[in-house]
């Protein structure tokens, strides 16, 4: 008897469990219907918006032998100044409002501070809504600064170039990197960022496109020991908000192989010294 009332209600439990399961299948199944497959992205802000940021560098690095790793922590804010102007361009000021550095060489701890002094500088860039940079100054001046241009990398690493259009996941689009142009040779660096949209997902309260890049360069750069002819990589991972197209979270990492070549003053002779430097660029606004 017992038996025989058993497999009923055993039934009875599984058909209640198969309707609890499907109540919560539903629902899933429609908000998986909703996911965003596409977006446009477009770097546009209100003006006086400011976010905050938290970025982290680091440069490690080994010349003829001698390895040498540079850390530098800053606080950061981003502040959108002003409307885009006839040409589409857009005002944001980066101001480095603390700096932390650090310097290890040969495995010791040295007092070091760094050639270019960011604290309490502001940078003023002048942005597209695709990301383009259009062209940059530092205000008042950055001590230590002895070109503008030197600026270029600090400040690429705060943006993404968007395409034009409407991108779905899963498709690609292209950097051209052409930097420091010659007319007697190639330029500094040449070669392409391949950036890739992952995912759309939601971060908090913010939606969020997930992107991924690789780069690869072609490098013949002058540095203060001579010129840098190699080659470079670098992987990239961010969060971008689809509202406003800023950066939530990113993570470059650059590699860099090849030759520091100079010529003596005196005997005019040429020497190569093999060079390798890895930088990492971490950038995560701060709620």
């Amino acid at each position: 008897m017992s038996c025989a009332m058993r497999f009923p209600a055993a039934r009875t439990l599984v058909a209640c469990a198969l309707v609890c399961v499907m109540v919560q299948i539903v629902p899933a199944a429609s908000a998986r219907a909703e996911e965003k497959k596409s977006c446009t992205l477009l770097f546009s802000l209100p003006e006086g918006t400011v976010l905050h940021y938290k970025s982290f560098n680091q440069l490690d690095q080994n010349f003829s032998g001698t390895d040498v790793s540079m850390n530098q922590t800053s606080q950061v804010d981003m502040v959108h100044g002003s409307a885009p102007d006839s040409t589409g361009a857009a005002r944001v000021d980066l101001k480095y409002i603390e700096v932390k550095s650090s310097l290890l060489s040969g495995g010791r701890l040295m007092d070091w501070s760094p050639p270019i002094k960011l604290e309490g500088a502001t940078i003023r860039i002048m942005i597209m809504p695709n990301g383009d940079i259009v062209k940059f100054d530092p205000g008042r001046g950055v001590p230590g600064l002895q070109s503008v241009e030197d600026l270029r990398e600090i400040i690429d690493a705060w943006f993404i170039r968007f395409p034009e259009e409407e991108i779905a996941v899963g498709q690609s689009w292209t950097e051209e990197i052409v930097r420091e142009e010659r007319d007697d040779g190639p330029p500094g660096a040449k070669g392409q960022m391949v950036y890739t949209l992952k995912k759309i997902e939601k971060k908090g309260d913010l939606e969020v496109a997930v992107i991924e890049g690789k780069m690869k360069l072609e490098l013949n750069q002058d540095t203060p020991a001579g010129m840098l002819v190699g080659e470079g990589k670098a992987d990239l991972k961010a969060q971008v908000a689809l509202n406003g197209g800023y950066i939530v979270e990113l993570k470059e990492t650059i590699e860099i192989r090849g030759d520091i070549v100079a010529k003596d003053p005196l005997t005019d002779k040429e020497t190569k010294r093999e060079t390798a430097v890895t930088q990492i660029y971490e950038r995560k606004l701060q709620q």
